[in-house]
Order: structure tokens, then C-alpha cells, then sequence
């Protein structure tokens, strides 16, 4: 296996770059001293998101049978570390889910991995909406937080804007798109 392709590092290199690269984009070079840092629920809630939008359009590429891989780019960790400098951004841009296909049956495959991201992100905002109303208190505000988290990544991925997965799927899926857009709006703006 090739770990680095034209500016690119594969698996199981990319997830571990990634996850370093938001870690201090997230966290600031100034707080990742402070061992609360690692236990709050933005924290959480972006590491968490990330992690299961990125594993779900590799997943069900799979199911498809299509070759997919996690890629890490070089300039998307640069760009991804430099934030960690500025105060107020946040660029987490650190790699993509790579999808091909050898046959007459990767199409519907490969939109349905492309939806698969932003649509575990709505479900797992909502799976965290339902334990905080459950649970109230400080660990139902902890989960609200990261409820909102997802609904941002989802919404955010949603956008019609190349390379975004929200214009493949408004391209290839104009009535999935629009219901996943108005369902991450939803959750954007529950009170």
C-alpha cells in the first residue's frame, strides 16, 4: 500500500493525521495543555462527527462493493493546523473519503455514500437531541451541545458548493438533498 499519493497520505495513516491536525485546529495551540479541553463537548461533539460522517460515506461505499478509502490531503492538514493560530477560526478540512468504481453499478453506490456523511450526522444530532430531553441537567446540556455540533457539520457538508458533498447530492439527488437540508436546518434552529 501507498500511504503517500501525489500530496495525499492513506489509510491508516490519514485517520491519525486528521484526528491530530482538529485537535489543535479545535482545541488552539494555547489550550491543548488544559486537560478540560479534552472532556467538553465541543471537543466531543466535532471529534465525534467528523469521525462518523467520514467512516459513513467509506462504509456504505463499501456495502456498494466500491473501493473507498480515508485520504488525508497535505494542504487540507497545513490549512487544518494553521487555524489552530488564529483566534475565532476553525477550518477542518484535513481529507476526503476517496470512492471508486469498476462497474455498471457504482453510480447509485457512490450518491448513496456521498449521502451517507451529511445523513449520519442528522441521525446522530438527533440520537443526542433524544438523550439530552431524556436525560436534563448537565449532561443533557453536554449533549445538546454536540446535537448542534452534528446538525453543523451536517448542514455545513449540505451547502450546493463544489466540493461539498451537498453538490453531488443536489446534482445526482435533488429530493434527498432538499429533505436533508431542511432536516439539518431543523435541528439548527430547535430551540
Amino acid at each position: 500500500m501507498k500511504w503517500w499519493r501525489r500530496g495525499e497520505v492513506g489509510e491508516p495513516a490519514s485517520w491519525i493525521l486528521a484526528v491530530a491536525a482538529m485537535i489543535v485546529a479545535v482545541g488552539k495551540v494555547w489550550n491543548l495543555v488544559n486537560p478540560r479541553f479534552y472532556t467538553g463537548p465541543y471537543f466531543t461533539g466535532i471529534l465525534l462527527g467528523f469521525f462518523i460522517h467520514e467512516a459513513s460515506h467509506r462504509g456504505v461505499a463499501r456495502w456498494y462493493g466500491l473501493y473507498s478509502e480515508f485520504r488525508a490531503t497535505i494542504t487540507g492538514l497545513l490549512v487544518t493546523v494553521a487555524t489552530g493560530f488564529i483566534p475565532g477560526i476553525v477550518i477542518l478540512a484535513p481529507g476526503y473519503v476517496a470512492v471508486y468504481s469498476w462497474g455498471g453499478g457504482g453510480r447509485r453506490g457512490w450518491i448513496r455514500s456521498v449521502e451517507a456523511g451529511p445523513a449520519s450526522n442528522i441521525i446522530l444530532a438527533l440520537a443526542l437531541l433524544a438523550g439530552s430531553l431524556l436525560l436534563g441537567g448537565w449532561a443533557g446540556y453536554y449533549l445538546r451541545v454536540m446535537a448542534s455540533i452534528n446538525a453543523w457539520i451536517a448542514f455545513f457538508n449540505l451547502l450546493p458548493v463544489p466540493p461539498l458533498d451537498g453538490a453531488k447530492i443536489a446534482r445526482a439527488d435533488p429530493g434527498v438533498w432538499g429533505l436533508l437540508l431542511v432536516v439539518s436546518l431543523a435541528l439548527l434552529f430547535y430551540p
